[in-house]
């Protein structure tokens, strides 16, 4: 199981903080409001600076979560030049993804909304093997971004963790699980073991300063790899 640190700021120092203390992967953000952080997150024009800044500055692979508004939403080309800057993946809500990111440079992650419980869904979302002639499926993971904001920063319970297993059962692509419930470290064991494709950090559980970032970066880090 990974381990993704969603940064509550484009900050570059705190990226660095963060690959220090064991972050597989990092997620940064355009165009949203982000609920968890409270972080008004700008336009390409007002973030690219900084995304290229942690791009270069880090050794691992960095996502963008792109935005919350299908008519906000960065231009093919905007987003194909930052992956010649060396993007590596696009996180985004299946019900704000266009068409066209399909044809994108970039390894994509459809992120649910919700889950109902029904089975079918997640397996439909998740299946789509693009060009035929690669025989590969074109989405790469799922996030279960399933929790409503009510309920972000809650505990979580034995009904979160199975409803996300039986969900996981039910993707075609490894599962990616946020922090929106209050998801501890002993509680990453659970996911890892039962075969989540990553774990997701973000502010419910990581605070919003360099320092608290990076620490609660490598407490997952160290729970994570014990198992």
């Amino acid at each position: 199981m990974e381990l993704i640190v969603s940064l509550p700021k484009n900050d570059p120092a705190m990226a660095v903080a963060v690959a220090k203390a064991g972050a597989d992967r990092l997620k940064v953000h355009m165009n949203v409001m982000h609920d968890a952080s409270g972080t008004a997150f700008g336009d390409f024009k007002a973030e690219a600076p900084a995304i290229r800044e942690i791009i270069k500055a880090v050794d691992i692979p960095v996502g963008l979560m792109p935005g919350a508004d299908y008519n906000k939403l960065p231009t093919a080309d905007e987003l194909a030049a930052l992956a010649e800057d060396g993007l590596d993946f696009i996180d985004i809500y299946a019900k704000h993804m266009p068409l066209w990111f399909i044809d994108l440079p970039l390894k994509l992650a459809v992120a649910f909304h919700e889950f109902d419980g029904l089975i079918e869904p997640p397996y439909y979302m998740t299946h789509l093997y693009w060009p035929p002639e690669a025989g590969a499926n074109r989405i790469w993971m799922a996030e279960a971004s399933i929790f409503p904001s009510t309920e972000y920063g809650t505990p979580f319970s034995y009904l979160d963790f199975r409803r996300l297993r039986i969900l996981q059962e039910y993707t075609d692509v490894p599962l990616i699980v946020p922090t929106q419930k209050a998801i501890s470290p002993d509680d990453a064991k659970w996911l890892k073991r039962t075969g989540t494709g990553a774990l997701m950090i973000g502010a419910v559980v990581t605070g919003n300063y360099t320092q608290s970032v990076a620490a609660a970066t490598q407490k997952y880090r160290e729970a994570i790899d014990a198992v």
